[in-house]
């Protein structure tokens, strides 16, 4: 399993390297060639480029779990305050690689097929928020919702790499704002 891991891992920073250096060469074919590997082999680990390139935000949130998980009290951590750390610990996780988010949000993140599973993991996240908070949250659809909140989570991650405001003020000014209609 872990070997799996590391492969996947492998082939994702061949990926973001060759990206980085000019998305337009980025292919399977080159990831290959790179990692001394046949395209069948990547192609056990990714569907396409576009896949490989979405397992950065799947490493992200999975950071985010991770950082979860070590919050001692996390569980007593209001509704406002478990969106708070989805959203700021995501754009915290993002900014490592700003550029590449910069460059491929909106087309592999954003207008992709929504069964992706960076997407659908953190609706699951948020469906397990809101069905663990206590109040009014808790008896809504969550599914539904958690869709919803997914999607506008989106539009505030496309509003953070457009904010070139002093330390992105202005995202954490419209996430507090919009947390706080939320809770």
């Amino acid at each position: 399993m872990k070997d799996k891991i590391d492969i996947k891992l492998k082939i994702f920073e061949t990926a973001l390297e060759i990206y980085s250096e000019n998305p337009a060469k980025l292919s399977v074919r080159n990831v290959a060639r790179e990692l001394n590997l046949k395209r069948e082999e990547i192609y056990t680990h990714f569907p396409s480029k576009n896949a490989i390139l979405r397992y950065f935000y799947q490493l992200c949130f999975e950071e985010y779990i991770k950082q979860t998980d070590e919050i001692s009290d996390y569980s007593n951590f209001s509704l406002e305050e478990k969106l708070g750390h989805l959203v700021y610990a995501h754009i915290e996780l993002f900014q490592k690689e700003k550029e590449f988010v910069e460059s491929s949000f909106n087309e592999i993140i954003y207008k992709a097929n929504p069964n992706n599973v960076f997407q659908k993991s953190l609706e699951e996240q948020v469906e397990k928020i809101l069905k663990d908070s206590e109040g009014d949250a808790s008896i809504l659809p969550s599914k539904y919702f958690s869709m919803f909140l997914v999607k506008e989570l989106f539009h505030i991650f496309k509003f953070w790499i457009k904010d070139d405001s002093e330390k992105s003020e202005q995202t954490i000014e419209l996430v507090d704002k919009i947390i706080a209609f939320i809770g």
